[in-house]
């Protein structure tokens, strides 16, 4: 539930977020500026550094402005890509999804 009490937009993520969806991802995220958001990553069978670098600076962006932008669900490839490029902590992800 956003500050407002309303809920917040649903982006669902695709399978694949390689090179290619980071463009598209990146429009789509920006659709949604001075909405709160939630962050659907649970069908991602594949996801690139650039598509996570888009969700981190939309995070960064949106939370500036004390927006609601949170990354979940999230599928097993999600959070251990997330893990492996060492982004361990809040960053998009809920603490208890990094374990």
């Amino acid at each position: 539930m956003s500050s407002d009490g309303t809920s917040p937009k649903v982006l669902k993520l695709p399978e694949v977020l390689d090179l290619n969806a980071a463009s598209r991802l990146h429009e789509q995220v920006l659709a949604h500026k001075g909405e709160d958001i939630d962050i659907d990553a649970s069908d991602v069978n594949r996801v690139g550094a650039q598509c996570i670098q888009v969700l981190l600076a939309a995070a960064k962006s949106w939370r500036a402005e004390d927006q609601h932008f949170k990354v979940e669900p999230a599928s097993e490839v999600f959070v251990k890509t997330l893990q492996l490029l060492g982004i361990s902590d809040e960053a998009l992800l809920p603490k208890e999804m990094l374990k």
